[in-house]
């Protein structure tokens, strides 16, 4: 089939990176205080709701990793357990989602404070700004090296528009703008793949032609063990069950209603998704068995489908990637500005105030990241570190403080975080030094053990009431 060619993706990328500032600027002017700014007034449609959680957690990880290197280099059916943990994670936080929406807050460390006190909100704050800005960084990389292919520029350079262009959608706008960006970016995204992917399979011959020309038990798990599917689903299922970004989104719902329709079609979508993924893994395996893995979908859309949609799945790859960096910028910026600014240094200070400190943090955040990629990017493999252990240190204790915060203690939720914290850091250590135990098993297992572990231990304990009967 014939390529999309370089010109034909320069001009899809350019004009969607030129649309989604355009967007961003022009919400911008919804923006008139901090909660406007932190949670889009608390005012997302289902629609829209549905779009940005799934533009935001549908990353760089999904067309250049996870489903899509897992399904090209292991087979179909790890793509499938890893794309799975999705979809089990999201339906758990659409069933507590009323709860979360009602919480009227703006961040994960302040839902943390309400029940477990200002130490479990600060240590909690430090460990989200730690992972989430390693996070925004390595974006910068991932739309350096996707404009770099497209429009011809060096990875430097690619890093640098991807700055500008993050900035401009987070910026001024606050989520209004990232959550409508986030939603226009969806739609592209699920219309490239899912009118794409078919055609790419249809050209090489059907699916039937596909199977047959990878390698044996490709179509299986190859040979993982059940220990080692589990290593691939388990951490991205803990992780989601805490992340932030999805919270926030919960936030800012229109009500409680529109939280869990958005959160059942979000599941729906993602499943969607996940699974044409994988399918174009495979589909690139029996094309193209010698490309990098990282590398399947890009190549399948440039190579493998009809130029139109292969320049926008093209485009999509640079949409998952950006959707996710501002989401994740706006997040730590909010932590900054709400969980230390507001909560430990000024916590009078006015609305107007707020609303600058809130850009100040998101624009310093973002120069921060890119410095560290730029200069320091052996500090981004110790920060790594922070985004492992996010999963096991935060999620449980928070999952406890949302659906049973009169079970839970202020020692326990503490307790919970610090092991958690703590255990997957001596896993990762363990693992890098070749540990047995280590190497066999994913670090959040014996992580969130230990995190629920202490929160069962420290739980309230239940006052037992005795009836004295008299005797007349």
């Amino acid at each position: 089939m014939e390529g999309v060619g370089t010109t034909f993706a320069f001009y899809c990328v350019l004009a969607y990176l030129i649309v989604i500032t355009v967007v961003g600027i022009f919400f911008a002017r919804k923006v008139k205080n901090q909660e406007d700014y932190a949670v889009a007034g608390r005012s997302l449609p289902v629609y829209v709701l549905v779009g940005t959680l799934m533009a935001t957690w549908m990353g760089a990880g999904t067309v250049m990793g996870g489903a899509n290197s897992l399904g090209y280099k292991l087979g179909f059916g790890v793509a499938i357990a890893f794309s799975l943990a999705s979809p089990i994670g999201q339906f758990v936080l659409t069933y507590i989602s009323k709860k979360i929406r009602r919480q009227e807050a703006q961040t994960v460390p302040e839902v943390i404070e309400k029940v477990y006190g200002p130490s479990a909100r600060l240590i909690s704050t430090i460990i989200i700004l730690l992972a989430y800005l390693g996070v925004v960084a390595y974006q910068y990389l991932g739309v350096g090296a996707v404009l770099k292919t497209t429009l011809g520029v060096s990875a430097e350079t690619g890093s640098i528009i991807a700055f500008f262009v993050i900035l401009a959608t987070s910026l001024l706008g606050g989520l209004y703008s990232v959550a409508w960006t986030d939603f226009l970016s969806c739609c592209m995204i699920v219309i490239a793949l899912v009118i794409g992917v078919p055609l790419a399979v249809r050209s090489a011959g059907g699916w039937g032609w596909v199977t047959a020309h990878v390698p044996p038990g490709h179509m299986g798990f190859g040979s993982l063990s059940f220990t080692q599917v589990l290593g691939f689903f388990l951490p991205t299922f803990v992780y989601l069950m805490g992340d932030q970004n999805m919270y926030q989104r919960f936030f800012a719902a229109k009500d409680e209603d529109t939280a869990v329709k958005g959160g059942f079609w979000w599941v729906a979508v993602t499943l969607l998704v996940g699974g044409v993924i994988s399918v174009a893994a495979v589909t690139a395996r029996a094309l193209y068995p010698d490309i990098d893995p990282s590398q399947a979908f890009i190549h399948l859309a440039t190579h493998g489908m009809p130029k139109l949609i292969g320049g926008l799945a093209v485009a999509s790859v640079a949409a998952f990637i950006l959707t996710t960096a501002n989401s994740f910028l706006l997040s730590v910026g909010t932590n900054t500005s709400w969980d230390l600014y507001a909560r430990f240094v000024n916590p009078h200070a006015d609305q107007k105030k707020m609303l600058m400190i809130s850009r100040l943090c998101v624009l310093v955040l973002a120069i921060l990241a890119y410095i560290l990629i730029k200069f320091f990017p052996e500090l981004l493999a110790l920060q790594m570190y922070a985004y492992t252990m996010y999963g096991a240190a935060i999620s449980p204790a928070l999952v406890a403080a949302v659906v049973y915060p009169e079970k839970v203690t202020p020692r326990g939720g503490l307790l919970s975080i610090l092991s958690g914290g703590v255990v997957t850091l001596a896993m990762e250590i363990l693992k890098k030094k070749g540990y047995a135990f280590a190497v066999a098993y994913p670090s959040v297992l014996p992580a969130v053990f230990c995190s629920i572990l202490m929160l069962i231990v420290f739980q309230k304990k239940q006052e037992v009431k005795y009836s004295v009967s008299q005797d007349n």
